[in-house]
């Protein structure tokens, strides 16, 4: 990816801070030799959805499930920690928290991933700085997606702040129970507007799609 950004093309990467994915069971990221890519066995993949909520697979499970319930939600438990923390560390790379909830299944990163970075990267490992993984964030990804009134604290620039405390902050999402709330936000403010106070929802309707480039 370096050497094609020095060649020219404009590229840029997200990555989550988590060491398993979560995709369909029947994706072809599934495919045949997809555990000798990974030196992983069936043992590394969980289901999430009934009948085999919270079940990790072996063979016979693990086909069966392909066959019979193709989209169902499987978490795979097979990413290297220190090559998430080489890729969040890396400047091309900004933080990404995308991913499928259904049921309340699916993957942490959709409850836990900013919290996470700041509790457990820059806090308690120290394997980040406060302030790129701040911009990693918020302005870095507003750029990409060329929200220009978004990412900064900044006369004309939309009221969306979060008011943290940085020495309690931390995920609480899990792959059992993906859609826990983090600890440690005290507020969220959307364009001016109180969504969060005192750590409790009090509107959870101001959030909306941006078109790239049109906020």
């Amino acid at each position: 990816i370096d050497d094609l950004v020095k060649s020219g093309i404009d590229l840029s990467v997200d990555a989550y801070p988590y060491a398993a994915f979560s995709t369909f069971i029947g994706s072809a990221v599934f495919d045949d030799g997809c555990f000798e890519l990974w030196n992983k066995s069936y043992d590394s993949i969980m289901l999430t959805e009934e009948p085999f909520k919270g079940v990790f697979c072996d063979k016979e499970l693990f086909e069966k499930a392909r066959k019979e319930y193709p989209k169902m939600l499987a978490v795979a438990y097979v990413m290297n920690e220190e090559e998430i923390v080489e890729a969040l560390n890396h400047p091309l790379v900004m933080v990404a928290s995308d991913g499928i909830y259904r049921n309340h299944s699916g993957h942490p990163r959709g409850a836990g991933t900013f919290p996470r970075v700041i509790g457990h990267y820059v806090r308690d490992k120290k394997l980040m700085e406060f302030y790129d993984a701040i911009y990693k964030m918020t302005y870095m990804p507003a750029k990409r997606l060329n929200l220009r009134k978004k990412g900064l604290l900044k006369e004309g620039y939309d009221a969306d702040i979060v008011i943290f405390d940085y020495d309690t902050i931390i995920d609480k999402a899990t792959f059992q129970e993906p859609q826990l709330n983090p600890e440690g936000i005290d507020y969220v403010i959307l364009n001016g507007s109180v969504a969060i106070k005192q750590g409790n929802k009090v509107n959870n309707k101001l959030g909306r799609y941006y078109k790239r480039g049109e906020a």
